[in-house]
């Protein structure tokens, strides 16, 4: 992929990544949180649930993933759903949004025997049928394309856009609308937008509004006013940057949780969190889950599960970087491990 002309950055960002995601294995480069442990996609489990069991008991759900990479957390929250709650599982189908043809056929390996459900692939949320669905994103929006803005002087703004692998600015008289333009911006600050993930949390909140359900995103990003410049390229698990050889690297850019939140409010659905990772899955049992698989675990494999919780909650880790957030219907309860409803400021 090359660009002859300057390029805005969402533009050149989502082509980047379709190349990428088309192309290559994106787990060569970066590992997620199911493929460090099994404990991450049974707390999931465990969480959706809880949930459905608040929930209409004639409500036929379908069980929705965006971004499921290699299906890693869909097979290990099946398993559990299987095994803890049989009426749920009997009750229940599945859907995949997902692009790429080649992650669709792993995909369908991993939970190859699981026969009995029905499983299906979208391209987009918008093409899911209207019905209750419980939602689960774990590393999906930060993929989704970002646009940057520069704050030049009261009331003048300038947009990022991309030429010949470097950065470079050019005014702009209009601003996309976007909660964070109303939050205090100093001159010289940069601000990101990303409108497509704008418009896909705002798409499940007003689907679980009027349908029924909940959704969970898990992903890293920050819950204060502005955060600056967060884009970043991982290519063999090293930073790289983000305009040299692009389709080579997976690009991403952390996400602004709190415009999220504003947008799932506005709809009329229920919005908790802003929660970080590492009280998430210890307010689920992570400490538990790992002393009892311990108990009965070889010391080498008592070492791995040390090493698995270590980086899933450890601040230094996944454990603050990474935040969760909850939609839920108004109808339904505060969901598991959002009890204390904590803000991150």
């Amino acid at each position: 992929m090359t660009n002859s002309q300057p390029i805005r950055l969402d533009h050149f960002m989502a082509a980047a990544n379709a190349a990428y995601y088309g192309q290559k294995n994106p787990f060569a480069d970066f590992i997620t949180a199911p493929e460090i442990s099994q404990m991450f996609g049974e707390l999931i489990a465990a969480w959706v649930i809880a949930v459905i069991h608040t929930m209409p008991d004639d409500s036929a759900i379908t069980l929705v993933e965006a971004g499921p990479g290699q299906g890693t957390l869909m097979a290990d929250m099946l398993r559990v759903i299987r095994q803890a709650a049989p009426d749920i599982y009997q009750n229940c189908s599945v859907i995949f949004v997902e692009t790429s043809e080649r992650l669709r056929q792993i995909q369908k390996q991993a939970i190859a025997h699981h026969t009995d459900i029905s499983v299906r692939w979208y391209d987009s949320i918008d093409s899911i049928p209207s019905q209750p669905m419980i939602l689960v994103a774990n590393e999906f929006l930060d993929a989704l394309p970002i646009r940057q803005f520069v704050k030049v002087s009261s009331g003048e703004w300038a947009e990022h856009y991309v030429y010949q692998g470097q950065l470079f600015q050019k005014q702009v008289a209009d601003l996309p609308k976007a909660p964070i333009f109303q939050r205090p911006v100093r001159e010289g600050d940069i601000v990101e937008v990303c409108e497509a993930g704008q418009d896909i949390i705002k798409t499940i909140a007003q689907r679980i509004y009027k349908d029924g359900g909940a959704a969970l995103f898990i992903d890293y990003g920050y819950a204060s006013p502005v955060w600056g410049d967060t884009l970043q390229a991982i290519a063999g698990g090293e930073k790289v940057s983000p305009f040299i050889d692009p389709g080579e690297a997976d690009l991403t850019a952390h996400i602004d949780f709190l415009a999220l939140k504003e947008i799932v409010i506005a709809t009329g659905a229920r919005a908790y969190g802003i929660q970080t990772q590492g009280e998430f899955l210890k307010q689920l049992g992570l400490l538990v889950r790992a002393k009892m698989l311990a108990a009965r675990a070889t010391e080498i494999e008592q070492k791995q599960i040390a090493e698995a919780v270590y980086r899933l909650i450890d601040p230094s880790e996944m454990g603050d970087l990474f935040k969760v957030m909850a939609i839920m219907h108004a109808d339904l309860p505060i969901p598991p491990a959002f009890e204390l409803n904590k803000e991150i400021k």
